[in-house]
């Protein structure tokens, strides 16, 4: 199975640069359209046509293999491999004209929809990080991990919101509210691969996000485990794509902030 994956990572990760160019380019346009899927998700001509290149680029290559992507039904495939594809994470920043946006490309084992490979790319940013299953985590060649860091006080964390805010506004801001007295800060990137990215070459020690759909973790989710980080749900379950809430972390705090999301406010944490 090495060497399958080893062919589509290959593959992808000379491919993906094409659509991060085309993400630039349509960056700098005007007159860029722009709909909402519901209040607050939006959808732009560029998220539509980037994941026409990639899936055509997948079925071209790989036409046994199976898609789920966000903006499209599912496609069903036999070869064992799903693709789980996000071609434009952050599209909030990037209608802003903010540089924070990511491709996001995952494959995971049809049956289990573990993730095997992943693969994301920061086309303003100038940077990707990619991983395979068993292979460890890296940041262009630069092999990466996550922080050493151990307690709460010394820690920067960094979240996400849904789309359905303002139905848990109050858990939310609690949470929030909680983990910010205890560490250094809390962070909002817009974009959850590049937040777990971050994670995993230490420059966060922890991620919690609620509302989550499988091409936010899939890609990301991996490049964190490869990087020797945890991962779970926010109710400490075992991590799966299909659950819509992540915790992850350096795994030093990771216990602290199950703690957090158990209702224990007032602890103290050293």
């Amino acid at each position: 199975m090495l060497s399958e994956l080893h062919d589509r990572s290959y593959h992808f990760l000379n491919f993906l640069p094409n659509v991060a160019d085309f993400l630039v380019q349509k960056h700098k346009e005007t007159n860029l359209k722009v709909d909402e899927k519901s209040l607050y998700n939006l959808v732009t001509e560029a998220d539509l046509k980037a994941e026409s290149m990639i899936l055509d680029e997948i079925q071209k290559n790989f036409p046994l293999d199976g898609i789920l992507s966000e903006e499209r039904e599912a496609i069903p495939g036999t070869s064992g491999f799903t693709w789980v594809i996000d071609p434009l994470d952050g599209t909030t920043n990037y209608t802003h004209g903010l540089p924070l946006y990511g491709v996001s490309v995952g494959v995971v084992e049809t049956d289990s929809m573990a993730p095997v490979i992943g693969m994301v790319f920061f086309p303003e940013l100038n940077t990707y990080y990619h991983a395979i299953k068993g292979q460890g985590a890296f940041r262009e060649k630069k092999q990466i991990q996550v922080s050493q860091t151990k307690t709460m006080k010394d820690s920067l964390f960094v979240t996400g919101f849904p789309y359905d805010r303002n139905l848990s506004l109050d858990t939310l801001m609690q949470y929030y509210k909680s983990i910010l007295q205890k560490s250094r800060g809390i962070r909002r990137t817009g974009a959850a691969t590049l937040d777990l990215c971050w994670l995993a070459e230490g420059k966060f020690e922890g991620y919690y996000e609620l509302g989550l759909k499988p091409w936010d973790m899939a890609a990301a989710g991996l490049i964190v485990m490869e990087a020797k980080g945890k991962l779970t749900s926010m109710d400490g379950n075992d991590f799966s794509i299909m659950i819509p809430s992540l915790l992850a972390s350096n795994g030093y705090v990771h216990e602290y902030l199950l703690a957090e999301f158990e209702g224990q406010i007032n602890r103290v944490v050293y």
